[in-house]
């Protein structure tokens, strides 16, 4: 949930759990601290990422990890053995800037709702009767996961809510991807960001070959694949 401070968002993500169950909610999670993040699987109902543009680029990866986990695989404390826990654990997500979304692979995993005015927390909640819908149409066949259309559809949509990468925006200063019908320049990355080392003061270090591969690649830059390495098809600006 995307809007300007003071809209309610972190009020609406409490509200959605029932105040008896008020102990199963949190909105506070370190993802510097794993294997305790990954308690929190098995701990809690509902976990809210407060001030998500918040999490670090190198937060990222296990952030994706944690998504999608279905089980959690650990040792309590004392213990003597690994067990395995079953995940209990959602996630819903505020903030309150708009370029959020940093991961070069993608944004199927967030469903980004942009809050435009303050949200009625007010009005009384019926939890019996919005549970037993939620679960009536659960056990008559209702799809409650995301097929391939909705995935594209909220790729589509999550756009407006991507961060556009320092990397990418030196590429498109210099550079853009060459059209079907034009002949552009075949290069490799590391020529690519040698041009762009020569042509700006901002230090791009050769260990980010990969991730600016993904980036150019997410961006739509057409490019092919060679015994050498993949090369990308771009027209000099």
């Amino acid at each position: 949930m995307v809007g300007a401070q003071g809209t309610r968002k972190s009020t609406f993500c409490r509200d959605l759990i029932p105040p008896e169950l008020r102990g199963y909610y949190t909105d506070s999670i370190d993802f510097g601290r794993k294997r305790d993040a990954e308690m929190y699987l098995n701990r809690f109902a509902l976990i809210n990422i407060d001030e998500f543009d918040q999490v670090t680029l190198t937060q990222q990866g296990f952030l994706k990890h944690i998504l999608q986990k279905p089980v959690v695989n650990l040792r309590k404390p004392y213990g003597n053995s690994i067990q395995e826990l079953r995940r209990y654990a959602s996630f819903i997500g505020t903030s309150n800037q708009k370029d959020l979304l940093t991961d070069p692979s993608g944004s199927r995993r967030f469903i980004c709702i942009e809050v435009t005015d303050t949200i009625d927390t007010t009005r009384p909640i019926d939890y019996g009767q919005l549970y037993a819908q939620a679960m009536y149409e659960i056990y008559h066949g209702e799809r409650y996961w995301f097929d391939d259309e909705d995935e594209a559809v909220m790729t589509e949509s999550n756009q407006e809510f991507e961060q556009t990468p320092p990397m990418v925006q030196l590429f498109y200063r210099y550079f853009r991807g060459a059209e079907d019908h034009e002949e552009g320049e075949y290069l490799y990355l590391m020529d690519i960001l040698n041009y762009l080392q020569k042509k700006s003061t901002i230090p791009l270090s050769s260990n980010k070959v990969n991730y600016f591969g993904r980036l150019l690649q997410k961006a739509g830059i057409p490019s092919k694949h060679t015994n050498r390495g993949r090369l990308y098809k771009v027209v000099k600006l």
